[in-house]
């Protein structure tokens, strides 16, 4: 009856010590669409469309992530930390987006 308990115990750890989800790892799951599109900022630029967990449509994406190298034909799935940032310029963003992994990055045919 010992040797079973015992046994029960150590499946359980086993178990919990397995390989973490994407949902809990730390971040921000971010869906970055193959192709960018012309946009409008503080001037004429090029934008990523993006989309977050649960979204349907693609956002136009005005930001950079730092440590990201975008390139076009690929989808992406990558896990983002954002930030804050404290006293933003009066034409950027108040969100820094920092790349912690690249979850997925699939070829797309145009």
């Amino acid at each position: 009856m010992m040797w079973k308990r015992g046994m029960l115990a150590l499946l359980f750890l086993l178990a919990a010590c397995g390989e973490p989800t994407p949902q809990d790892k730390p971040g921000q799951l971010l869906y970055v669409a193959p192709y960018g599109t012309a946009c409008i900022g503080v001037g004429a630029m090029e934008c990523l469309r993006v989309k977050e967990e649960g979204e349907a449509n693609w956002q136009l994406f005005y930001n950079h992530i730092e440590g990201f190298a975008y390139e076009e034909g690929f989808q992406y799935t990558l896990r983002v930390k954002v930030e804050e940032v404290a006293s933003p310029p009066a034409d950027g963003s108040s969100l820094r987006y920092t790349l912690l992994e690249v979850v997925e990055k699939t070829p797309v045919n145009p």
